[in-house]
């Protein structure tokens, strides 16, 4: 199965002096909020707030969001178990903007194996003051579709602290959204975590599986069954 992982990575300017030496926590994402839209193509967005810690003013600098697919090794039309090729996403649409809607420069570059998207933030914050942006982009490579089913799977993570996240998966295409991963609503410093959901166009109710990985493992069992039965009884015949 194909992953896509995510790093955001946020560099970020004081307009005061702090003492040399000192080490303490600058900034924080307060709220994180992942909207994701899956039809033909899969459309993120990333609702972000980030909040100042200290008592000086502070610029949130130059950001950046890392995708990254790892897809197994594929020989003629069957991929091979437990290999992965790390390698860029592909990405349209992409675009930043504050939370009252002014426009943020953004770029978006392939790095090897990875792709960046870079945004600049230059508003200075004020101490104990919040400041909200969105990044939004759209891809056809963060979803793994069959004729049943539609995988998503898109981590989150980051170098500062998430205190609240909240993930929101919906259809574009009048799938059901059949099951929807658990994950945390908050996130230390340097973690991840992956928000999955599965989309089907049967009637299936959310069981707390992935109907996918559930009924293909019981295609399996049942042809092993099958098998062991005529390999057992079938010779007793002859």
């Amino acid at each position: 199965m194909k992953k896509i992982y995510f790093s955001l990575l946020l560099f970020v300017v004081v307009l005061a002096g702090v003492a040399e030496g000192q080490v303490i926590k600058v900034i924080s994402i307060s709220n994180y909020t992942l909207d994701v839209k899956v039809g033909e193509k899969v459309a993120v967005k990333n609702t972000i707030t980030v909040k100042n810690l200290i008592g000086s003013p502070i610029v949130p600098g130059i950001g950046e969001i890392r995708l990254q697919k790892r897809s197994p090794t594929k020989v003629l039309f069957f991929s091979i178990p437990f290999t992965e090729n790390p390698g860029p996403v592909s990405v349209n649409g992409v675009r930043a903007y504050t939370g009252d809607g002014k426009q943020i420069p953004v770029n978006v570059t392939s790095e090897g194996d990875y792709t960046s998207i870079r945004y600049e933030i230059w508003y200075p914050v004020e101490p104990g003051r919040e400041f909200t942006f969105v990044v939004e982009y759209e891809s056809e490579e963060l979803a793994e579709r069959g004729i049943l089913f539609s995988d998503v799977s898109i981590p989150v993570g980051s170098d500062m602290e998430i205190q609240s996240i909240n993930a929101r998966f919906r259809s574009a295409s009048g799938w059901k959204m059949v099951y929807s991963g658990r994950a945390p609503d908050r996130l230390p410093a340097g973690g991840i975590a992956f928000y999955t959901a599965e989309f089907s166009p049967l009637p299936l109710p959310d069981v707390g599986i992935r109907w996918s990985v559930f009924l293909w493992s019981l295609v399996l069992l049942l042809s092993l069954v099958v098998f062991t039965y005529i390999t057992k009884y079938g010779k007793k015949s002859e």
